[in-house]
């Protein structure tokens, strides 16, 4: 049966060396957009932590000032400050996936216990 799939994924690991400025680029490029946020974690299980959400913003503090990476949503509709912030501590890696076209799909970030935080962003 030919299910006339042409649609491509690539994931691609981003380097720690460059995680500041990735975030800084895609927060630029995707603020507003919804998204849906996810952890898996073998300890605590895996569960939603919020659905439909519009970005506000991903930032990543170097090492030599927490190494902490935090994830802030805003209001529906992408109006006023960020509401909520989840934070992964001590992330280890980085991944996307993304479109034939280069547009960001998802960014799962591991921290140093293995669990992950997956952002799905809607398109």
């Amino acid at each position: 049966m030919q299910l006339g799939l042409s649609y491509k994924r690539y994931q691609l690991a981003i380097p720690p060396a460059v995680w500041s400025e990735f975030f800084d680029q895609l927060t630029d490029e995707n603020r507003g957009r919804l998204i849906t946020l996810k952890l898996l974690d073998d300890h605590l299980g895996d569960f939603e932590v919020l659905r439909h959400t519009p970005l506000h913003a991903i930032t990543y503090d170097r090492l030599d000032y927490g190494s902490d990476l935090v994830i802030t949503v805003g209001r529906p509709q992408g109006i006023g400050e960020a509401t909520y912030a989840h934070r992964v501590v001590c992330p280890q890696a980085v991944s996307i996936v993304t479109d034939e076209d280069g547009i960001v799909l998802s960014c799962t970030i591991t921290n140093q216990d293995q669990a992950q935080s997956k952002i799905h962003f809607q398109s």
